[in-house]
C-alpha cells in the first residue's frame, strides 16, 4: 500500500476507534433519588401505567442518559414492590408470548421536560434496534455500539 494511502487509512481507523468511547462517555445514569432520575420516570409512568392498569414504581435495571436523550430498563411494580399480575394488565391474553413485563423506553429532553418517544413491554427481541435509525438516537445510548 503506498505510503499516502497507508496514512488515511491510519486516519480513518484511529478516527473510528475514538468515536466509540468518546460517545460512551458521554453517557452517564442519574443519580438515585434525583430530580432528573425522578422526571425522567415520571415521564414514562402514565404510558406504563395505562397498560398496567394500576399505579407502577419501577425497579431500575439500567438508565443511561446523554445530551437530549434518556433510555431506561426497568420492572415495574405495585406501590410498595407487590407484583403485577400480567392477567390483570392490558396484556391479558399475551403473557405467553411476552418476555415478562420488563419495560425499555426511549425519552427525549425538550422544551424543558422529559418527553416519552416509544416504549415496550416484554419484548422476545431488541426491539429497540431500530430506534437509532427510526429516531436519531446513538446507538450506544441504548447499548448497541
Amino acid at each position: 500500500m503506498p505510503v499516502g494511502k497507508r496514512a488515511i487509512f491510519a486516519l480513518a481507523a484511529s478516527c473510528l476507534l475514538l468515536a466509540g468511547p468518546a460517545s460512551s462517555r458521554m453517557l452517564r445514569e442519574p443519580a438515585k433519588g434525583s430530580p432528573e432520575r425522578a422526571a425522567i420516570l415520571d415521564a414514562l409512568r402514565p404510558a406504563v401505567e395505562a397498560e398496567m392498569r394500576g399505579s407502577v414504581e419501577f425497579v431500575i435495571t439500567s438508565m443511561r442518559v446523554s445530551p437530549g436523550w434518556a433510555f431506561v430498563q426497568a420492572e415495574p411494580q405495585r406501590p410498595g414492590g407487590g407484583t403485577i399480575d400480567p392477567q390483570r394488565t392490558g396484556f391479558r391474553g399475551e403473557a405467553d408470548m411476552m418476555d415478562g413485563l420488563t419495560v425499555f423506553a426511549l425519552l427525549t429532553f425538550q422544551l424543558g421536560r422529559w418527553n416519552l418517544v416509544d416504549h415496550v413491554v416484554g419484548p422476545t427481541d431488541v426491539y429497540y434496534a431500530g430506534w437509532p435509525k427510526r429516531y436519531g438516537v446513538p446507538p450506544a445510548l441504548l447499548g448497541l455500539e
